[in-house]
C-alpha cells in the first residue's frame, strides 16, 4: 500500500524536460569560454613552432642523427596525442549549446579532465629533459671531470630546469585557463 503510494507521488514529481539556463546566462557563460578557445589556439600555434624551432637545436644534444630523430619523434607522438585531446575539447566547446544546466556540467567536468591531462603532457617532458641533458654532457665529454662540483652542476642544472618548466606550465594554465573556468562556476553556482 505504502509502495502504491510511492509511485504515485513519483508519477506526478516527473519533470518532463530538463530546466532551461536564459539566454543572458548563456551569453556570460560563452564569453570565457571564448577566451579559452583563443588561448587554445594561441598555445596550438606557439607549441607548432616550439616543435619546429627544436629540429635545428637538436643539433646541440647529440651528433647522432637516430639519436636525434627518435627523440624528437617521440616528443612529436606525444604533443599529437595531447593535441587530439586539446582539439576534442575545443570542437566541444564550440559545438555545446549550454541550454541546460546538465551540458554546463559536462563542460565543467572536461575542463576539469583537461587539467590532469595538461599536467601529465608537462609531466612527460620531464624524462626527455634528463635525457637531453645527458646527451648533452655526453657529447662534450663533461664525465671526464675529476672536480666534484663538476659533476653536481648539470643535475643542479637540470632540477632547475623542471622546475621552472612545470612552475611555467602552472603559471600558463591558471593565466589562460584557470581563471575562466572559475568565471563559469561562479556562473553555475548563480544557477544553482
Amino acid at each position: 500500500m505504502d509502495l502504491e503510494n510511492l509511485k504515485n507521488i513519483w508519477a506526478e514529481e516527473q519533470v518532463s524536460e530538463t530546466p532551461e539556463i536564459s539566454l543572458e546566462k548563456q551569453k556570460e557563460i560563452r564569453m570565457p569560454l571564448e577566451k579559452i578557445r583563443k588561448n587554445m589556439r594561441l598555445e596550438f600555434w606557439s607549441n607548432v613552432i616550439a616543435m619546429i624551432a627544436l629540429i635545428p637545436l637538436s643539433h646541440v644534444f647529440s651528433a647522432n642523427p637516430f639519436i636525434r630523430w627518435s627523440f624528437y619523434l617521440v616528443l612529436v607522438f606525444i604533443f599529437v596525442y595531447y593535441y587530439i585531446k586539446f582539439y576534442k575539447l575545443y570542437v566541444k566547446l564550440f559545438t555545446s549549446d549550454f541550454s541546460t544546466f546538465h551540458q554546463l556540467m559536462e563542460i565543467k567536468y572536461e575542463l576539469k579532465l583537461n587539467i590532469e591531462l595538461y599536467k601529465s603532457f608537462y609531466i612527460a617532458a620531464v624524462p626527455f629533459f634528463f635525457a637531453m641533458l645527458l646527451l648533452l654532457l655526453e657529447k662534450h665529454n663533461f664525465f671526464k671531470y675529476d672536480d666534484l662540483i663538476m659533476h653536481y652542476a648539470p643535475f643542479i642544472i637540470f632540477f632547475a630546469v623542471v622546475a621552472f618548466t612545470l612552475g611555467f606550465g602552472k603559471w600558463w594554465w591558471d593565466h589562460f585557463y584557470d581563471k575562466y573556468i572559475r568565471q563559469i562556476e561562479k556562473i553555475m553556482s548563480q544557477l544553482k
